[in-house]
């Protein structure tokens, strides 16, 4: 036991510095860093986990509605009203529930990110919670035994997929947080004259279901696993879209794509190492007819003043795995890239924190 006493603590200043003293800078850079390790051990803890126990109590739903009293989200949660109402303020304190008069509604934050998942399919966090829960307790919580290398990453599903349930899946988180690289597609992509389309990795078909609304000439072969094309025929066709958007079981890596006039890569390259990612758009480049247009749509995975933490949950998985391909990759590197297989006339939009480059073959 320690026999420290107040008298043994180091004495702390409190004279007054003067304007534009060094001093007072370093307490502005500590003030804000201390602001950042309170959000890290604090933040992130309150915030993950009050929703996940929101989700499981079924809180979104029963008040996805509108607005309720106490005593009656307590009964149709299962919950102790007044351990509820605890619950209620607390996550008001976090922007997710807000008092009405006496009850309690949803926020509108709430409503788009929490609550009814298909109607926010393409901007929702319904999928994510169970997922990263789960990640949580059978990776997360041992992530130092994964650097010691005594324990290795092992996929919650199975990866590549290899059903459909497998597939519905991977599919779901995919197409949970594609809106805004559609809107920055439909805003800068130089799709005019193209009536064809290659849609290399192309998920359900999402992306390319917005695409082919805002371009009406535009048809796509989208290319996805064969335990996946049963999927997206099923979402194409439930958008009217099945006689322009057709699926094909083709293996993206290792496979010669068909020839086209466009080639897209929709928030696929993104965590590819320059190598890989070389080789996948040389593969574009030889599909392409003269003339032909290539897209890379991206994730920015590289901003040292804003990390991405979606990618951040997907790379430290990989330190646990033998092989991974998964890499901190600067987008810059696609102009190199590009032009080095053989591609002109290299342009670049950043909106969203996405980047989307555009290429064309001579």
């Amino acid at each position: 036991m320690s026999n420290l006493t107040v008298q043994d603590l180091p004495a702390v200043t409190t004279t007054p510095c003067t304007p534009g003293c060094r001093c007072s800078a370093n307490e502005d850079e500590l003030f804000a860093g201390s602001e950042r390790a309170y959000d890290i051990v604090f933040k992130g803890t309150i915030d993950f986990f009050a929703v996940k126990a929101a989700t499981d109590l079924g809180l979104f739903e029963a008040m996805g509605d509108g607005v309720h009293e106490l005593n009656a989200l307590a009964e149709a949660t299962g919950t102790v009203p007044a351990r509820l109402e605890k619950f209620l303020i607390t996550l008001k304190e976090i922007g997710i529930a807000r008092p009405i008069e006496g009850k309690w509604a949803l926020t509108p934050f709430a409503i788009q990110f929490f609550t009814d998942p298909e109607h926010h399919r393409n901007l929702t966090m319904v999928p994510f919670v169970d997922y990263i829960s789960s990640l949580v307790q059978t990776f997360y919580v041992n992530l130092a035994d994964v650097v010691r290398g005594t324990m290795d990453f092992t996929s919650l599903v199975p990866y590549p997929p290899r059903n459909r349930e497998d597939n519905v899946f991977y599919e779901t988180i995919h197409r949970s947080n594609v809106h805004f690289p559609i809107r920055l597609l439909r805003e800068h992509a130089k799709m005019q004259g193209i009536t064809r389309l290659l849609d290399v990795g192309g998920g359900i078909g999402d992306i390319s279901s917005a695409l082919c609304e805002a371009f009406p000439e535009l048809n796509v072969t989208l290319i996805n696993l064969d335990s996946a094309v049963e999927l997206v025929s099923e979402n194409v066709a439930s958008r009217g879209l099945s006689e322009r958007i057709t699926p094909l079981a083709l293996d993206m890596y290792k496979e010669p794509y068909p020839q086209t006039q466009a080639v897209m890569f929709a928030r696929i390259l993104y965590p590819m190492n320059e190598q890989f990612s070389t080789m996948m758009l040389k593969k574009a480049f030889d599909a392409l007819e003269p003339g032909g247009r290539v897209f890379i749509l991206d994730m920015v995975i590289s901003d040292p003043h804003k990390p991405n933490y979606d990618y951040l949950t997907h790379y430290i998985c990989s330190i646990g795995m033998g092989f991974s391909v998964l890499e901190f990759k600067d987008h810059e590197l696609y102009t190199k890239i590009l032009e080095g297989i053989g591609f002109t006339d290299v342009t670049m939009n950043a909106a969203y924190d996405h980047v989307l480059y555009q290429a064309v073959k001579p």
